[in-house]
């Protein structure tokens, strides 16, 4: 962790992670509330995901 460089804490209570953009710390959030916003678009696949980057390397799999 670099000295002087802001970082964005988890918000998730007792979590004491930080992260180096916001965007880092809104994704390891979602593993403590099992959130999948991100669904595969293939037509009949139910496939869902907590990161858009598994849910596009899933995609390309079908």
């Amino acid at each position: 962790k670099a000295k002087g460089k802001k970082r964005y804490p988890c918000a998730y209570e007792g979590c004491e992670k930080t992260f180096s953009t916001s965007g880092h710390a809104a994704r390891h959030h979602r593993i403590h509330t099992g959130q999948k916003p991100f669904h595969c678009t293939f037509p009949g696949c139910k496939a869902v995901f907590s990161r858009q980057d598994n849910s596009l390397q899933h995609y390309r799999t079908h």
